[in-house]
């Protein structure tokens, strides 16, 4: 069995800590003050212990030197935990980022060793947290890996093996492209769902087609003028399909705001409107969710 290190206890940090612990020895890393012991997986009714060893951030000296990490916390996350545990990755650590959204991951590779492989996971997994320590899984989709450095490109198939216990896992030379298709995926949904406050499934009602045409129109042509070839009519059709096939969900970054927790939303509109003054082109609508979002606030 291999060691891995997953942090983060959010819903997908939980989902991947139970697949990969039905052959992997894991250390599941937590920012909560008081630390969890015991978590729970639930699917149709049935909870199971998910086998984990359970750590606390601000308590990381038992840790043995991180041979494999995955990184499920949020975009803005990310730095902070990556810098909590960069005494402890092994010289030949394989690093994997799971997260919505973008992130800089030129920031990320400048502060790792030479032969650390730096990997991005995307995922359609679907589950949400049912109280502080059960994950409830929703739904299964596809899970794709690929590398960010020349040295996780040669690791690529060995760790895509490693992680097959996470359902249809598979890798991908071309993980810019599928970063921005899920980016778009989020910004059709995410910001919409927030500040609505409804479930993904009713996104497909006939009144917000505008703002999702909008938000994706004006994404799309920032991705073509970033060197991204995305087509909108592709992206709309699989932004509806994802919305039908996680219907009765409520997005990660409506439970944010219900919860009264930063979201993640510098890193969909944001990042659009960072790269849109990068081309010199206006983004008026990823700005107005931008706006929106961040000074949101839960109604309960």
């Amino acid at each position: 069995m291999d060691n891995i290190v997953i942090v983060g206890d959010g819903a997908i940090g939980l989902l991947y800590s139970h697949f990969l612990s039905a052959n992997n020895h894991i250390s599941l890393i937590s920012r909560k003050a008081k630390v969890i012991n015991q978590y729970y997986y639930q699917d149709s009714d049935k909870s199971k212990i998910i086998n984990v060893n359970v750590l606390s951030n601000k308590n990381l000296e038992q840790l043995k030197p991180i041979d494999t990490v995955i990184f499920a916390v949020k975009a803005y996350q990310v730095n902070e935990a990556l810098a909590q545990l960069l005494p402890y990755l092994s010289p030949s650590c394989q690093l994997v980022l799971s997260h919505n959204g973008m992130s800089d991951l030129q920031a990320i590779l400048t502060k790792l060793k030479s032969q650390h492989a730096l990997y991005f996971l995307t995922t359609r997994l679907a589950g949400y947290k049912a109280d502080s320590n059960t994950v409830v899984h929703t739904g299964d989709g596809e899970s794709i890996l690929g590398s960010c450095n020349d040295i996780a490109t040669q690791g690529l198939p060995d760790i895509v093996k490693q992680l097959s216990a996470i359902p249809d896992i598979r890798h991908s030379k071309h993980i810019a492209l599928i970063r921005w298709q899920k980016l778009l995926i989020n910004i059709a949904i995410n910001p919409l769902s927030a500040y609505y406050n409804v479930k993904n499934g009713e996104l497909t009602a006939p009144r917000f087609s505008t703002e999702v045409f909008n938000l994706l129109s004006e994404s799309c042509f920032i991705a073509n003028k970033s060197g991204i070839n995305i087509n909108l009519a592709d992206t709309l059709a699989t932004a509806y399909q994802v919305m039908t096939d996680t219907a009765f969900n409520y997005s990660s970054m409506q439970q944010d705001i219900t919860h009264n927790r930063p979201t993640e939303i510098d890193a969909m509109c944001g990042y659009i409107c960072q790269q849109g003054a990068k081309v010199g082109v206006k983004t008026p609508y990823n700005q107005y969710f931008l706006d929106m979002i961040r000074h949101k606030k839960s109604a309960n």
